[in-house]
């Protein structure tokens, strides 16, 4: 037991990727797991803002695919609410 409790975050990342059964985890996996994502899943437009801007941030490209209200990239304006779909853990199958 006190091998569970003395160990390290790494450590349990590591057992983590083993039992998740692909072998591959990635960075954005172990930010999932530490509730560390810069995006809720309801975002608010601010002042400036393009779909480049908050697709960089929130590190996703499926913005246009999840709003159906934005026909054009014209149409996104401060106090718009976007859907950010919320990132899954990677499952690309096993690259050995």
């Amino acid at each position: 037991m006190k091998l569970v409790q003395n160990s390290s975050p790494a450590a349990a990342l590591f057992i983590l990727a083993i039992v998740s059964g692909n072998g591959i985890f990635t960075a954005v996996d172990a930010r999932i797991l530490r509730g560390d994502w810069p995006c809720s899943e309801l975002y608010v437009v601010k002042e400036g803002e393009t779909l480049q801007t908050i697709s960089v941030r929130c590190n996703t490209l499926s913005i246009l695919d999840d709003n159906p209200q934005i026909l054009d990239s014209d149409d996104l304006g401060p106090g718009m609410v976007l859907y950010i779909r919320p990132p899954a853990m990677n499952t690309s199958p096993a690259l050995w």
